[in-house]
């Protein structure tokens, strides 16, 4: 795995919840965790899927992506309690309108090849 990254965090801490590796490996380039892994000399790999893919399209190598993955990250956008505008439900009803129409899910088919995993049954991952 990538030094200083979430997934290296994660297995370096898991205090029981993952199964017992033999040995964890950093390294400091993203590039080298692929090489480590096609070459087998690592028998698997932790990283965003996103970026795991963009290698698999740009390499023509193959990985199988578990699929529970260690995070899910919630992204937001946060306002001021004291802001009175209203920005705060006219970007929620855009957003709404945006899954209703589908162009959340266009846009996320332009940048990864399976949009159904990143939304949930709403359609959309953000909550109101």
């Amino acid at each position: 795995m990538q030094s200083t990254t979430k997934p290296e965090d994660i297995i370096r801490s898991h205090n029981g919840t993952l199964p017992e590796l033999k040995k964890v490996s950093s390294v400091q380039k993203r590039e080298l965790i692929f090489i480590l892994t096609s070459k087998d000399y690592v028998d698997a790999l932790a990283a965003h899927d996103t970026s795991v893919e963009q290698f698999m399209s740009e390499s023509g190598l193959n990985f199988r992506i578990l699929d529970e993955p260690l995070l899910t990250v919630g992204l937001g956008v946060a306002f001021s309690v004291n802001d009175t505008r209203g920005i705060d439900k006219e970007l929620s009803e855009t957003l709404d309108e945006m899954r209703k129409d589908g162009t959340i899910r266009r846009i996320i088919e332009k940048y990864l090849s399976d949009p159904d995993r990143y939304l949930n049954d709403k359609g959309d991952n953000y909550e109101k």
